[in-house]
């Protein structure tokens, strides 16, 4: 019985019902030198997702050590990893073989082996050498297939560097954005340095729409905590003087957006009092369209059998249907507070609630008359001109944003029969779970300390179940904002490395001096996107 890193804890969080319980388990082992002590034993790892990427290359290219386990499968010739692409994402090998694979070598793939060189010398790109391109495999192949110069190479891809840059600088206008996400914290982590510039031009006009209700990230101690709230606020002179009226009422819009004014308020002020009042004004109003009942006295029983309910759950057991629908309540909640930060309403955002998000191991894929309609309408009653979306790089499984994507791969096909698409844009994001390459990225967005700021107190003050999230990611313990800025800052390092530090410390341009972190996106044409959810498609149903 042995207690496990942090690392493992996470990876078990989604399991183990969250973090909380991960961290207080111990585990048995019997050691990897036991499991390898026969030498004719077969051994099978399966690895998928770029979040295995990184201890998938330290076991399979690291000399074998503890620090790396399964490289003890070094010694057993039946020994083999089993990975999808996004696990195998970094092995140097791999990647050098599909680069000679290819009949004509790709652009990304060999801007991604300079960008790499550079960054592994620390050199900025126009001052490459031949001989530095020739003591790296990668970009050795990149000298042979090309048949271009180094110096041609380098300004090639420090002329793209400065176009995907000045893309991102550029203003926007006249652009009607349809933003969408699959959970609630998605769009925020993923380019809300960005959406502070775009929101700027009144020329411009937003929605954002939340595929899933993203109730299983909601624990059942934060529910007991604000339902204990709610039983005691409901005791109060204020809260009783608006029962008997349409405050309550789950059609009453006005009471929605108060409720959400009245927690700003409290977060100008600083006042707890005021956010708690107004979180559980939300939360009544919620159990009244669940439960269909306004009565208070039974409103009251309601709240003592849900705190007994969240008290006596255990941790990471499937909730009964309305506890969901309450969970998922509370993180739109958040959402509708985060867009008030900058002067939208509640009719600003949209719940879409899709039914193939059930909180099972395996969800159901997605249907036309149930998921894909829905997206269809929207798009159609908003004529978007920009559409954003969670991009990640393989669908594996059961995973949320690749059903999405699917989804609203189909609704804007049937959108497609009806309307001119040919200028609709498709951006492109990732958020704490993936990354871009900047080689695969093509607008780069500049990010002040101020951006990381507003990030910072906008995600504290709005994603209050978050704060501490209980399936948290393997590489940083703490909220995901700060993960997100850690991640932004490592694009900025990259692509100053690349240019040169005086092109930022010295630039003119205020923006870009001020620039510490930098916002990927990857912007493509309708047809681009088709393809793209096509081939993830054929992966998914290859796996």
């Amino acid at each position: 019985m042995i207690e496990t890193n942090y690392e493992t804890q996470a990876a078990a969080a989604s399991d183990l019902g969250g973090i909380e319980v991960a961290r207080n388990r111990l585990v048995i082992t019997i050691g990897l030198d036991t499991i390898a002590y026969n030498t004719e034993v077969t051994a099978l790892i399966i690895a998928a997702g770029e979040a295995k990427s990184l201890i998938v290359r330290d076991s399979v290219q690291e000399e074998a050590s503890n620090l790396y386990p399964a490289s003890v499968l070094h010694k057993l010739p039946n020994a083999r990893f089993y990975l999808t692409d996004g696990a195998a994402m970094r092995l140097m090998e791999r990647r050098y073989v599909n680069m000679e694979k290819e009949e004509e070598l790709s652009t990304v793939s060999a801007h991604r082996a300079i960008i790499n060189r550079v960054v592994s010398l620390e050199k900025p790109l126009l001052e490459l050498t031949e001989k530095d391109y020739r003591a790296d495999k990668g970009t050795a192949i990149v000298l042979k297939r090309s048949g271009k110069s180094v110096t041609e190479l380098n300004r090639e891809v420090h002329d793209h560097i400065m176009e995907k840059f000045m893309k991102g600088i550029k203003a926007v206008e006249n652009q009607v954005f349809f933003h969408t996400a699959p959970h609630h914290d998605d769009i925020m982590l993923g380019y809300l340095p960005y959406i502070t510039h775009l929101v700027r031009s009144r020329t411009n006009k937003h929605h954002f729409t939340y595929m899933t209700s993203g109730f299983t990230a909601v624990t059942n101690q934060y529910m007991l905590d604000l339902f204990t709230d709610l039983k005691e606020d409901m005791r109060g002179r204020h809260f009783q003087s608006m029962f008997g009226t349409q405050y309550f009422s789950p059609d009453f819009r006005d009471g929605r957006d108060e409720d959400v004014h009245l927690y700003l308020d409290g977060v100008a002020e600083q006042s707890r009092t005021k956010r708690r009042e107004a979180t559980s004004r939300r939360l009544l109003r919620n159990m009244v369209e669940v439960y269909e009942e306004d009565n208070v006295i039974y409103l009251k029983d309601r709240v003592d059998e849900l705190i007994n309910y969240f008290t006596t759950q255990y941790p990471g057991k499937k909730d009964i249907p309305h506890v969901q629908k309450l969970k998922g309540m509370t993180r739109e909640w958040e959402a509708d507070v985060l867009w008030a930060f900058w002067g939208f309403s509640t009719r600003d955002v949209t719940h879409m609630r899709l039914g193939f998000y059930k909180g099972n191991i395996f969800t159901e894929e997605p249907t036309i008359e149930r998921d894909v309609l829905p997206i269809y309408r929207m798009i159609k009653k908003l004529k978007p001109t920009v559409i954003t979306l969670a991009l990640d790089p393989e669908g594996s499984g059961p995973d949320t944003h690749y059903k999405v994507l699917q989804a609203i791969t189909e609704a804007l096909r049937m959108y497609e029969k009806e309307a001119d698409v040919s200028n609709l844009k498709i951006w492109g994001y990732r958020n704490v779970w993936f990354r871009f390459h900047p080689a695969e990225a093509n607008i780069y967005v500049p990010m002040s300390i101020s951006s990381m700021s507003t990030l910072e107190n906008a995600f504290l003050n709005s994603f209050g179940s978050q704060k501490a999230a209980s399936f948290p990611s393997f590489e940083y313990d703490g909220p995901f904002n700060r993960l997100a800025q850690k991640i932004q800052v490592d694009q900025y390092q990259k692509i100053r490395l690349a240019l040169g530090k005086n092109y930022f410390l010295e630039n003119p341009d205020l923006r870009i001096r001020a620039a510490h972190g930098m916002v990927f996106l990857k912007e493509l044409t309708v047809s681009e996107f088709y393809k793209h959810s096509m081939e993830l498609r054929k992966s998914q149903e290859n796996f």
